[in-house]
């Protein structure tokens, strides 16, 4: 008769040990979905701050995030911002206007004689 009772002690223990996984992987789950929406913000908000600079903590607050920094150089944005106390960091580029038709007009033509506008990156 103890064997009985001391086999009910160990599946109770089974259990709880399978629920407390279980609930960490949950909490690991939830943080991994705050990272991408925090992550998902901060493109956002940098594709919005090379376009116009203070559109930056507009797009922030619309997407219940805080802008923390914001860095231009050139044609490049660094933005840092924060959401559900996760921070997250993107950059983006503003290529000049025509660049991408230039590219593609050299890739199909070798023999382009066309000056190509100057780039950022030469």
């Amino acid at each position: 008769m103890r064997e009985r009772g001391s086999i009910s002690v160990l599946g109770v223990g089974v259990l709880a040990l399978i629920g407390m996984a279980a609930m960490l992987l949950g909490q690991l789950g939830a943080d991994a979905v705050r990272q991408a929406r925090a992550t998902a913000v901060a493109d956002v908000v940098a594709m919005a701050a090379v376009a116009e600079p203070h559109a930056a903590a507009r797009v922030a607050t619309a997407n219940r995030a805080d802008l923390v920094s914001s860095r231009r150089e050139g044609f490049q944005t660094e933005v840092v911002v924060r959401r559900d106390g996760v921070m997250a960091t993107a950059r983006a580029e503003l290529l000049p206007l025509g660049w991408w038709r230039c590219q593609s007009l050299a890739a199909v033509d070798p023999v382009h004689f066309e000056s190509c506008p100057s780039t950022p990156g030469g």
